[in-house]
């Protein structure tokens, strides 16, 4: 297998649970840090969970905290972003499903805490516009807020599921499928009718046909991961976490507890392997208009950049 060893440089660290890399239209760049806590303050929240919305100057690794809500005193645990073409942040939360926020005036608000079934949410991972600006949104977590979180069981009892919120609605549709994902998780869009889906627990990548908003079909293996060693997390074992497209069409896949970023063809062939100086990728991003990409890792919890062979895939933003 070719394995490529790029230089990749340290943007800043520090971030707990650094996830979501995002850049909008203009350029500006962010995170998210989903393990951020606070002291428990009775008066004003629940628990001690404060997610934080970050903006990174990427010159200088300095990051402003833009965001910290709480929805009726649950604080939030955020993972994966996307701008639509209004300039709005979503965000995938893990503790209050589906939010965005406006980086202009800094508000953001829960989107809805139900599904069109009128259920309660799952705690939501990754999520990523179709063309026609559907939302698609990967849930792997317990219902949300004011549910109690139980992280353990994501893991032991896998029941992950997928969202979609389609252009213009407020309630997310629960998409029917034969049977629930092992930990569903990173997620992007293939040309115009294919959605991708990272299976963790199975170190798979999985196939959709996008038949409408809400419906898909044909579910089948696109690729599979290498194997990796057991570690100490709590999935026991490395997997598939967020992902991105280059321009030339190909995936690139963080691969957790494996140290590198995995390449596959557009027909889910393993290209070749990017090896990081880090144990743990969770997601990555490509700086609009150029091949500079910007992954997020738990090791030191930072922000890292290196050059790869193309550009990026242009946002749905742009």
């Amino acid at each position: 297998m070719n394995v490529v060893r790029p230089k990749f440089c340290k943007i800043c660290d520090g971030i707990p649970g650094s996830e979501g890399p995002v850049f909008d239209a203009t350029g500006s760049f962010y995170v998210v840090a989903p393990f951020q806590t606070r002291e428990i303050d009775p008066e004003n929240y629940v628990d001690g969970v404060s997610g934080t919305v970050n903006k990174i100057d990427l010159s200088t690794g300095a990051l402003t905290t833009v965001s910290a809500p709480s929805a009726n005193g649950y604080g939030r645990r955020p993972s994966g972003c996307q701008f639509d073409k209004e300039g709005n942040m979503w965000i995938a939360d893990m503790r209050l499903g589906i939010l965005k926020f406006n980086p202009v005036d800094r508000t953001c608000k829960q989107v809805s805490s139900l599904d069109a079934d009128g259920n309660a949410l799952k705690g939501c991972n990754d999520l990523i516009f179709d063309d026609d600006g559907n939302l698609w949104v990967t849930a792997p977590g317990t219902p949300i807020a004011p549910a109690d979180e139980d992280i353990p069981s994501i893991y032991t009892n896998p029941q992950g599921l997928i969202y979609c919120l389609e252009q213009g609605a407020s309630v997310p549709i629960l998409v029917k499928l034969d049977q629930n994902i092992k930990f569903s998780n990173g997620i992007v869009v293939q040309g115009e009718n294919t959605l991708l889906v990272a299976e963790s627990l199975t170190q798979s990548i999985l196939a959709f046909d996008i038949e409408g908003p809400g419906k898909l079909s044909n579910k089948r293996l696109w690729a599979k991961l290498p194997a990796v060693e057991r570690y100490d997390t709590p999935m026991g074992v490395g997997g598939p976490d967020g992902m991105d497209f280059d321009a030339t069409g190909r995936l690139i896949v963080a691969h957790h507890g494996a140290s590198h970023l995995e390449v596959f063809t557009q027909d889910g062939k393993l290209e070749k392997r990017i090896e990081c100086p880090f144990k743990a990728p969770s997601n990555l991003h490509f700086k609009p208009k150029t091949n500079l990409c910007y992954v997020t890792e738990h090791d030191s919890h930072g922000v890292w950049m290196f050059e790869w062979e193309s550009k990026g895939k242009p946002m749905y933003c742009e």
